[in-house]
């Protein structure tokens, strides 16, 4: 009697213990971060690899020693930023390097095993206690599934591996299991996407009874052994729409596909299949809004196509990933327009996610190498920082703090407000209950006067303040007038952004930034450019910055940055090719210096 009570007893602790861990799945509420495991933090270097074989501290294209353990070690900074779940690379064991020897398996998708977990990121136990610890803070772990492809082992068409011993494990083992039709040549193209190679790796025939049922069987393993609450699904576009509908549900958590394509009509049909989709074509286009100064109508074109997807609200957005260029990187390092580009991303419709490193004003190397090709290495760097203090850090922790606290950024459905050039205003409303939040965006560089028409759906009143969450210290009253009796007067500042509230918000005023300005006092003649370079960056001394042209004679470029008393050297040039005369400049970091230069 007494054993079977101790048996009940440890059963019922087994219960309770899972209880505590258990998560509610990913779902519209959820703010995601996505890390790639090995650039992240290195908590054991006892798993890094071999060196000079594929650990290459320093050479990005191969293992720099990021793991579990780490991700273990900074939990409570990610909790600090405000995200609900991580993104990890994917879990599996990868190949060590690639065919050709020029880059290893770093990030996760040259898979050599389903069913075992890659060493340079630890064991059975070092994943399931990661997502132990993550869901005793609060955390959802994001799985990252690949699916469609292995590694190259197969070569071009080949229907056997050569050697035989450079093969991936079994089951997988098996070239049956796999198309022989050569690399994708046309992405366009989409019999190619599904039926072709993938950049060389081996694409895996779904359609093939046997492949398909291992595929899921060592996926399910993933969710029901670990835990995890979510999926990302890799390639999902190469995918036969069929079989992500069929992983879904056998595996029995929401998933979220990559469909790599701009195109609304593409991306929208594969939330047929499945719960989410990264939003590309957001993503695409905010870049081009917020970091490359195009007007908002090209925006506005995009998410009036909203009622094309099953829910809008499920789509995942962002503004960096692991396979572009970092935002920063496009926007000059201008820190304004990566604040403004993450209040869009924090209120409009779908769930933002912040790669790993935006928050420390990581610039992938500050050129862009995308055009080219996909962009996977200065993107892909090592964090060199966790400082809580960064005025980025600080922004995102309070733009998650605020989309926590009002529903309506959660499931609200969103309404244009307003659209020109410069400014973009809309609602997001829960329609059941009245709940609205109110954002108004200025992508100018000059503060900019609007009078903007209250939604005529709103319950919004004349009278009414609207406080500004982003700074409390700023209110407006709801006015009557315009075609819907009701209206809003709005004066907001160049690249600067509010998120209107009818209730009492927390107290909050935005850290100062610390910039330093050059202002250079020159006519250069019409049709003429000025830029600067510099010593240190975001300036170097064998390419230009533009400067902004702000009157006919005077240009300006801000940094931020330069920390408070540094000293760096630069000089101006007219065209970028016809350098100022004399000596190099110098400004002190936090600084306004305004110079008149010869040429």
């Amino acid at each position: 009697m007494k054993k079977r009570l101790l048996s009940i007893l440890l059963l019922l602790v087994m219960i309770l213990g899972q209880n505590v861990y258990a998560m509610e799945k990913l779902n519209e509420s959820d703010i995601i971060y996505m890390i790639l495991t090995d650039r992240f933090y290195d908590g054991d270097s006892q798993n890094n690899g071999t060196l000079n074989i594929e650990y290459r501290p320093g050479e990005l294209k191969y293992t720099q020693g990021g793991d579990w353990q780490g991700v273990i070690d900074k939990i409570s900074y990610i909790k600090g930023l405000g995200v609900t779940a991580i993104w990890l690379s994917p879990p599996q064991k990868n190949e060590l390097l690639s065919r050709d020897g020029q880059e290893s398996g770093y990030h996760g998708y040259f898979t050599k095993n389903y069913n075992e977990t890659d060493p340079h990121f630890g064991n059975e136990l070092k994943l399931k206690e990661l997502i132990r610890v993550a869901h005793t803070n609060g955390i959802k772990v994001i799985l990252d599934a690949v699916p469609n492809h292995t590694a190259d082992y197969l070569e071009g068409t080949s229907t056997t591996y050569n050697p035989p011993s450079y093969s991936p494990a079994a089951p997988f083992n098996n070239p049956a299991w796999y198309h022989h039709n050569g690399d994708i040549m046309d992405y366009n193209d989409y019999n190619q996407l599904v039926y072709g190679d993938m950049g060389g790796l081996d694409d895996l025939d779904q359609d093939n009874p046997e492949a398909r049922q291992a595929i899921l069987l060592a996926y399910k393993n993933w969710i029901d052994e670990f835990g995890f609450d979510g999926i990302r699904i890799d390639a999902a576009s190469s995918l036969p729409k069929e079989f992500i509908e069929e992983f879904e549900n056998y595996l029995g958590v929401p998933t979220f596909g990559e469909v790599f394509n701009g195109s609304v009509d593409f991306v929208s049909d594969f939330q047929n299949y499945q719960w989410g989709v990264l939003d590309f074509p957001v993503f695409f286009t905010a870049r081009e809004v917020f970091a490359k100064d195009t007007g908002f109508a090209v925006l506005k074109e995009i998410l009036d196509q909203d009622y094309k997807y099953n829910d809008p609200n499920k789509m995942v957005t962002f503004l960096d990933n692991h396979d572009r260029d970092r935002f920063l990187c496009l926007a000059e390092d201008d820190y304004r327009k990566l604040r403004l580009g993450m209040i869009f991303l924090f209120t409009v419709r779908g769930i933002p996610d912040v790669y790993y490193g935006t928050e420390q004003a990581h610039y992938g190397g500050g050129l862009p190498t995308e055009y080219t090709g996909i962009a996977n290495k200065e993107n892909r760097e090592v964090m060199t920082s966790f400082n809580e203090n960064n005025i980025l850090y600080k922004h995102i922790k309070k733009l998650a703090s605020i989309r926590k606290t009002y529903r309506a950024l959660q499931v609200g459905k969103q309404r244009e407000m307003w659209c020109d050039q410069y400014v973009y205003s809309y609602s997001r409303r829960i329609d059941s209950t009245g709940d609205e939040v109110i954002t108004v965006l200025n992508n100018g560089y000059d503060s900019s006067y609007r009078v903007i028409p209250i939604r005529a759906e709103s319950s919004i009143s004349v009278g009414q303040e609207l406080i500004n969450a982003l700074n409390t210290n700023e209110s407006i009253i709801v006015e009557s007038g315009g075609p819907t009796g009701r209206q809003i007067s709005v004066n907001l500042n160049g690249k600067e952004g509010m998120i209107l509230v009818s209730d009492i918000p927390e107290a909050y005023s935005p850290e100062i930034p610390n910039i330093t300005k050059v202002r250079v006092h020159y006519d250069v003649g019409y049709g003429n450019q000025m830029y600067i370079r510099g010593a240190k960056y975001p300036l170097w001394w064998n390419k230009g910055r533009k400067m902004r042209n702000i009157s006919s004679d005077i240009w300006e470029f801000e940094m931020e940055r330069i920390d408070t008393g540094d000293l760096v050297e630069f000089k101006v040039l007219i065209n970028d090719s016809a350098w100022s005369q004399g000596n190099n400049y110098t400004v002190t970091g936090g600084e306004t210096i305004d110079i008149y230069p010869n040429f």
